[in-house]
């Protein structure tokens, strides 16, 4: 008999406080927010930000609902940025852009032959570095949420690249970015800046002879049917900035702000795992379409860059040095 009323003591207080839970869940405000990205929907960014969704709706009992505006529905990166700055929006999933625009000074860590690995780019990120980079961001009223992977960037080519001195001549496509042109220049390589659509057509021709870039990007542009060789060097950890407007975020209620501050931690975690799984799927799609893979010695890359870097670090990035980042440990 003891039992029983012990269980139904037990079942009594479990009751009560998910009814209380419902009533703290009740009496919070509701609040909407808008999360836009100019990324399309399939990719591992937006897959984590509906994880964000899922566990805000789940652990606020409804109170905050996130509704996400994915593949430039409100635009591009630009767009979205300016209008997170003025409240149009309440949350951004970008790239990298938001620190080339506003806090250019940081901007190397969108630059190649910089960090070592991805473990070395969220120690910078997580240093005093990274608190640059938040400080700025806070100052334009924007709140820094976090940084989650999208996974390293390697060379296709005609011929094999089994070392750095085999860039030496190679034709290679770029984008507009200076440390990219001027790092590679640096290995050797003889740099042609063409527009992304144009990349294949190029490759077929002959105009360039390599390229470079992340493994979604190779097979999404089909870049295995242009060329055979893969060169893993990863001289780029690429990673997405989630931001969140400054006075959105304070208008939170202190729980609402704390679930959030858990959920978005635990959601770019997810998506760092996504990252890692898509990386190894898509480097397996590659080889079964044929490209032979090389994985050359990455430090000597690094090496040869470094006067180039080095003159980036004193001309463009004066908050900090070469050396400094190639030192935390």
């Amino acid at each position: 008999m003891k039992g029983i009323f012990q269980r139904g003591a037990f079942i009594a207080a479990a009751a009560g406080l998910a009814l209380c839970a419902t009533l703290a869940a009740a009496q919070e405000r509701t609040v909407t927010l808008r999360l836009a990205s100019a990324f399309d929907e399939k990719t591992d960014m937006i897959q984590a930000a509906k994880k964000l969704a899922d566990l805000m709706k789940e652990r606020t009992g409804g109170t905050v609902d996130i509704k996400i505006f994915a593949g430039g529905q409100m635009g591009g990166e630009k767009d979205n940025l300016e209008a997170l700055r003025l409240g149009e929006l309440d949350i951004g999933v970008f790239g990298t852009f938001p620190i080339v625009t506003l806090a250019p000074k940081y901007s190397f860590f969108d630059a190649p032959f910089v960090f070592r690995d991805k473990d070395h780019v969220y120690k910078s990120w997580n240093s005093k570095l990274g608190d640059g980079v938040r400080e700025i961001f806070q100052k334009s009223g924007i709140h820094t949420i976090g940084m989650m992977g999208r996974g390293y960037r390697h060379l296709t080519s005609n011929t094999p690249i089994n070392a750095v001195d085999d860039l030496k001549g190679v034709k290679i496509r770029m984008g507009q970015s200076k440390p990219f042109i001027d790092a590679f220049s640096q290995l050797g390589a003889v740099v042609v800046p063409i527009a992304l659509p144009e990349l294949f057509t190029s490759l077929k021709l002959g105009v360039v002879s390599a390229s470079d870039g992340p493994f979604d990007q190779i097979y999404t542009f089909k870049l295995q049917e242009a060329q055979k060789n893969l060169a893993i060097i990863g001289h780029l950890y690429a990673t997405s900035l989630w931001l969140m407007n400054d006075a959105a975020y304070r208008k939170l209620s202190p729980k609402q702000r704390e679930a959030f501050d858990q959920a978005a931690k635990e959601a770019l975690a997810y998506g760092d795992e996504l990252s890692a799984k898509s990386e190894e799927a898509l480097l397996g799609k590659l080889k079964e379409a044929g490209m032979q893979v090389t994985k050359p010695d990455y430090a000597p890359f690094m090496a040869k860059a470094k006067p180039a870097i080095d003159k980036l670090f004193a001309e463009l990035w004066s908050v900090t040095t070469a050396d400094e980042i190639a030192n935390l440990r």
